[in-house]
């Protein structure tokens, strides 16, 4: 099965342009968010996800908050690291399934409709085998979530460079 894709460079908003879609769709995903939070999705899904997609961001600071969080949410140090590894086989499918779709999802600007088909048919079949419509939507908003802060704090970040600070 497919494997997260590693991000060199810090991602971050790219124009004015860039921030108002990302926005939107996050708050077209606040719904979905709130249910995650409300007893959707586990807290250790929910930080698998976050991790990943952070790390794939070249995030380090919120992969660094994350990987703390996870812990307390009964991720393993050798789940974390797999994170990492671009592998993850040994994650349980479900979970392999969700990090690499939320991972592809955000990598690309999140295209199509929520739950369209992964590039590798083995990540969807898995997919599908294992959440129901709603809970991939629930994926989807977390990366969603993930990646909006993800790129505010890479923008930030390039801000304070720019004007050394």
């Amino acid at each position: 099965m497919g494997s997260t894709p590693t991000q060199t460079r810090t991602r971050r908003f790219d124009s004015a342009g860039h921030v108002v879609r990302e926005a939107a769709g996050l708050t077209s995903a606040l719904p979905e968010l709130w249910r995650v939070y409300r007893g959707g999705l586990s807290p250790a899904l929910r930080e698998r996800i976050m991790v990943a997609v952070s790390r794939a961001n070249a995030c380090a600071g919120c992969a660094k908050v994350h990987q703390r969080l996870a812990l307390r949410a009964g991720v393993t140090d050798e789940e974390l690291e797999e994170l990492g590894l671009d592998e993850m086989s040994g994650l349980d499918p479900a979970s392999r399934a969700a990090v690499v779709y939320a991972v592809e999802r955000s990598q690309a600007g999140f295209p199509g409709t929520v739950g369209a088909p992964c590039a590798d048919p083995e990540v969807s079949a898995a997919l599908d085998a294992h959440f129901t419509p709603a809970e991939i939507g629930q994926v989807d908003a977390v990366a969603r979530g993930m990646t909006f802060a993800n790129l505010s704090v890479g923008t930030a970040e390039a801000l304070r460079e720019r004007i050394g600070v």
